[in-house]
C-alpha cells in the first residue's frame, strides 16, 4: 500500500480558478440542463458543524469527521494487510444530485452514503477508521461540487481536501467516479466546441472500450440517445494517463466523433469521468451507462446482484373483450393464437443471451370457459346449472374508494354457493381444453384473475370469497393448478379493484392469496419509499393488513385492442401519442428499457385480446420480420434492445416467485447487510470479502457478486448462482456470525 497521504493531488493543482461551465444533471422539462461548474479548488473556509449523512438506510448524524490519516506500508505479513468497507461515498451539492449518483447502487443493493457539501464547504467525512481500514470502497462525485463564487466557479472542497481524498484513493486503492464534469487538463482532455445538444440534435453515446469493466457485461459500439442530456464533447490531450471508454457520435455542428468518458490513472489512483449530465430518474441512457462505472468502481465485487426479469402477464384469459376499434368489435383469443405464441417463445429464447428463459403468464377467469360452454347448443345436456355467473350492474366507485368494512350488498346470484359444473361441461370450450395438454399448459405461467372479473371495490366478503373459490375449483378441474409454473398464492385483481376493500383482502388472504399486483400509475398502490419493495396493506390504507402488493407497469398495448391499428388509435386519442406503430414501439422501448436497466422486476400488464396472432399481417420489428401479435411486437422491441446493449440473460418469474423476489429484497434491506474487502499482504489484490448484518443474522440469504471463480465460506455458508455469462452471485447465509468468503481467484486492485 502507498503511504504518501498529504501529497497535493495533481488534478487539484491543475484545476483552473475560473473554469469554463460544466453541467448540472438536474432535470428541467425533461432535459438535463447546463449550469456553470468545475474545479477541484476552493479558497473558502470549511464548516466544522457536525454533518448529516444520508445512508442507504436513512439519515444519521455523525460525529465531526476527521481527515484521512496515513496508512502504513505493509511489511508483507497477513496480519498487516489492510482493507476497506464496501460502502460507496456519494459527494454532491444536494440530495437530488446525490440521488443521481446512487440510483444504480440502489438497484444492485450496494451500500452508499450521501455526503452533501454546501457552498460554504464542510469538513471531509472520516475516510478511514484505522491506519489499515478504509471506510469507503468507492467514491462518486456529482457536478464537481462546484458553485459560483466571487472569483468564479470552483469546488466547495479546498485543494487540501481534494489532495486528502486523492491520497486516500491511492493508499487504499479506492476508485473514484466523476459524473457531469467539464473537460479539462485534470482529466487529461480538452473541450471540443461549446457543448451539445439542442432540441432535435442527436449525438449517440456508445462504449468504445469495455475491457476495464468486463463484469458489466455490456456491449461496445451500441449507440444510445443523448437527447435531453447536455454534454461537452472532449478530446484526449494526455494519452499517458487517459484512456477513452465512451464516445459521442457525430451530430449538429460536430462532424467527428468525440470523447464522452475516460478512465484516468494518475499518481497511483484511478478515476472514471463522464462529460455528460446525468438523469437516471427519466433517462434510459443514464440507466444503461451507469453499469459501466459501477462495475469498474467495485471491480465486479460487491454486495448485491443483477437479475434481468421480464415478466408479461396476460389478463382476462378465457374471456372475450369488447374492442376500442372498430366500434362494436369483440375478440376472444383462439387456440391458433396460443400455438403461435408457443412457437414464438421457443424461437425468441434461441435469440436471447445464454441463460435466458422467457415465457408469458396467463391470468385466468374461469367463468369465461363456463360462459362459452353454456351458450353453445345442447348445453343443457352437459351443464348444471346451465348458465355462467352474471351479476346485475352495480354502481361505479372512485378509483381509490375505501369501502367501510361489512357494508355493501351481494351481487352474485343466490343460486351459486359452490362450484358444481362438471368437467364435461367445462370441456365444451376448445380454448379451455387446449390447456389440458401438459406441453401446452406448461409453456406458460398461470394464476387467478378471479372467476367472473367482477369489480371488487365495493364487493362483499361473500362475493369475493366466491370469486376466489370458484376460480380455484375451476383451475383444479382443468388441471391448470398442476402446471409447472402455477402460482397458487397469487392474484391479478380484476381491473386492480378491491385494493382498499378490507372485506375483499380478508377473503383473499383466508383463501391462500398473499401476493397481488398493483398498478404503477396509482401511487397509493406503490411503495414510494423504495421501488424495489412491495407495498404491504394496512388497516388504515386498505382496510385489512398483511397483503403484499407487487408493483406492475401498464403499457401502451391497451386491454381493448387486438391489432396495431387499434392500439395506435387509442394511444393517439387518449395519451397524446403521435406517429405510426413504429413510433409507439419506439416510445415503449425508451420507457421500459429504463425500468429493466434500473433492475426493476415489476411485471408488465397485457390482456387476452393482445394475443391475436393467427390472422395478423407480417411486420418488421427491429431485426425480426414475421407475423406478430401485439404482445409479440412489444416483447420483441424490449428484448431486442436489451440484447443490443447487453449480454444479460432475460428470465421470467412466475407470479408467486415475483412476490417472493420483492419480499426477499425488503427483508434483506431490513437486515442492513454490509461487506468489507480484505486485501492481500502486498496490498495488490482483494483476497476475501466479509459479510455482516444487524446481529449477523438475516432471514434471507445475502447476495454478493464476485467477478469470477468460486469462494470458500468461513463462519457460514454460500451458494453459487451463475446464469449465462453473468458474474457469479454468492448467496450467503448468516446465522449469527460474520461470514468471510475467501476468493478462489483474487481480484487485482493494483493501479
Amino acid at each position: 500500500m502507498r503511504c504518501q497521504i498529504g501529497l497535493v493531488s495533481v488534478l487539484g493543482m491543475l484545476a483552473s480558478a475560473h473554469p469554463a461551465p460544466a453541467l448540472d444533471a438536474r432535470q428541467a422539462s425533461g432535459s438535463a440542463v447546463a449550469s456553470p461548474a468545475p474545479s477541484d479548488t476552493n479558497n473558502n473556509p470549511q464548516e466544522s458543524a457536525v454533518p448529516v449523512i444520508t445512508t442507504a438506510t436513512g439519515t444519521v448524524a455523525t460525529a465531526a469527521p476527521v481527515q484521512a490519516t496515513d496508512a502504513p506500508a505493509s511489511d508483507g505479513s497477513d496480519s498487516d494487510a489492510a482493507g476497506v468497507a464496501g460502502t460507496v461515498l456519494i459527494l454532491a451539492r444536494d440530495e437530488y444530485s446525490a440521488s443521481l449518483g446512487s440510483a444504480g447502487l440502489v438497484g444492485y443493493g450496494i451500500n452508499y452514503e450521501h455526503y452533501i457539501v454546501p457552498k460554504e464547504g464542510r469538513d471531509l467525512p472520516k475516510l478511514n477508521s484505522t491506519l489499515k481500514h478504509g471506510n469507503y470502497g468507492g467514491i462518486i462525485v456529482t457536478d464537481a461540487l462546484a458553485y459560483e463564487y466571487d472569483d468564479g466557479w470552483h469546488s466547495a472542497f479546498s485543494t487540501e481536501q481534494w489532495a486528502a481524498i486523492h491520497s486516500y484513493q491511492a493508499d487504499f486503492r479506492v476508485r473514484m467516479v466523476r459524473i457531469n464534469e467539464y473537460p479539462g487538463p485534470q482529466f487529461g482532455v480538452t473541450t471540443v466546441g461549446g457543448g451539445c445538444c439542442g432540441a432535435g440534435v442527436e449525438q449517440l453515446i456508445s462504449f468504445t472500450d469495455v475491457s476495464a469493466f468486463p463484469t458489466a457485461n455490456i456491449k461496445k459500439n451500441a449507440g444510445v440517445t443523448s437527447q435531453g442530456l447536455w454534454h461537452y464533447p472532449a478530446s484526449i490531450t494526455d494519452t499517458a494517463t487517459t484512456k477513452q471508454v465512451a464516445k459521442f457520435g457525430t451530430g449538429g455542428t460536430y462532424t467527428s466523433e468525440t470523447v464522452a468518458a475516460v478512465i484516468n490513472k494518475i499518481d497511483g489512483r484511478e478515476q472514471f469521468v463522464w462529460f455528460t449530465s446525468w438523469a437516471p430518474d427519466w433517462s434510459s441512457t443514464s440507466n444503461y451507462l451507469q453499469h459501466a462505472h459501477i462495475h469498474w468502481m467495485t471491480r465486479g465485487a460487491f454486495l448485491g446482484k443483477r437479475k434481468t426479469h421480464l415478466s408479461a402477464q396476460i389478463d382476462d384469459v378465457q374471456l372475450g373483450t369488447d374492442l376500442y376499434y372498430p366500434a362494436g368489435g369483440h375478440y376472444k383469443s383462439t387456440t391458433a393464437d396460443l400455438n403461435g405464441h408457443v412457437s414464438w417463445q421457443t424461437n425468441l429464447n434461441t435469440r436471447l443471451p445464454q441463460g435466458s428463459s422467457f415465457w408469458l403468464e396467463f391470468a385466468h377467469n374461469g367463468n369465461g370457459d363456463i360462459e362459452a360452454a353454456t351458450t353453445r347448443s345442447g348445453s343443457e345436456n352437459y351443464c348444471d346449472p346451465d348458465t355462467a355467473v352474471y351479476q346485475d350492474d352495480f354502481p361505479a366507485t372512485p378509483l381509490e374508494f375505501q369501502k367501510p368494512l361489512g357494508t355493501g350488498q351481494d351481487y352474485w346470484p343466490d343460486m351459486f354457493t359452490t362450484y358444481n359444473w362438471t368437467k364435461a361441461c367445462a370441456d365444451r370450450d376448445s380454448f379451455a381444453v387446449w390447456f389440458q395438454k401438459a406441453a401446452n399448459r406448461d409453456a406458460f405461467g398461470h394464476l387467478s384473475h378471479t372467476f367472473s372479473h367482477m369489480s371488487l371495490n365495493n364487493a362483499t366478503y361473500a362475493d369475493v370469497k366466491r370469486e376466489i373459490q370458484f376460480n380455484q375449483a375451476w383451475m383444479k378441474q382443468m388441471g391448470i393448478d398442476q402446471a409447472t409454473r402455477f402460482s397458487a398464492h397469487g392474484l391479478v385483481p380484476p381491473a386492480i379493484t378491491g385494493m382498499h376493500n378490507g372485506d375483499a383482502i380478508r377473503a383473499w388472504i383466508e383463501n391462500g392469496i398473499t401476493n397481488v399486483v398493483g398498478d404503477n400509475t396509482r401511487n397509493p398502490l406503490r411503495n414510494l419509499g423504495n421501488k424495489y419493495h412491495p407495498l404491504t396493506s394496512t388497516v388504515a390504507d386498505n382496510g385489512y393488513a398483511g397483503l403484499n402488493i407487487i408493483p406492475r407497469f401498464a403499457t401502451t398495448i391497451y386491454y381493448n385492442c387486438d391489432t396495431a391499428e387499434c392500439t395506435l388509435r387509442e394511444w393517439k386519442e387518449t395519451s397524446a401519442g403521435t406517429g405510426d406503430f413504429k413510433n409507439l414501439l419506439d416510445n415503449a422501448r425508451a420507457t421500459n428499457t429504463r425500468y429493466l436497466m434500473s433492475l426493476q422486476a415489476d411485471p408488465y400488464m397485457f390482456h387476452q385480446a393482445n394475443l391475436r396472432f393467427n390472422d395478423q399481417p407480417t411486420i418488421t420489428v427491429g431485426t425480426r420480420t414475421a407475423k406478430m401479435s401485439l404482445v409479440m411486437a412489444w416483447v420483441e422491441t424490449i428484448a431486442q434492445e436489451m440484447t443490443r446493449l447487453t449480454n444479460w440473460p432475460i428470465t421470467t418469474l412466475k407470479h408467486d416467485d415475483i412476490g417472493k423476489y420483492f419480499i426477499d429484497r425488503q427483508t434483506l434491506d431490513a437486515c442492513k447487510p454490509k461487506v468489507s474487502y480484505g486485501y492481500a499482504a502486498d496490498g495488490n489484490s482483494i483476497k476475501s470479502i466479509t459479510v455482516t448484518a444487524n446481529g449477523n443474522s438475516c432471514a434471507v440469504p445475502v447476495p454478493v457478486t464476485i467477478p469470477s471463480g468460486s469462494v470458500t465460506a468461513a463462519g457460514g455458508s454460500a451458494t453459487a448462482d451463475v446464469v449465462g455469462s453473468e458474474p457469479p452471485i454468492q448467496w450467503v447465509t448468516l446465522s449469527g456470525s460474520p461470514v468471510t468468503l475467501t476468493l478462489g481467484t483474487a481480484v487485482s486492485i493494483a493501479a
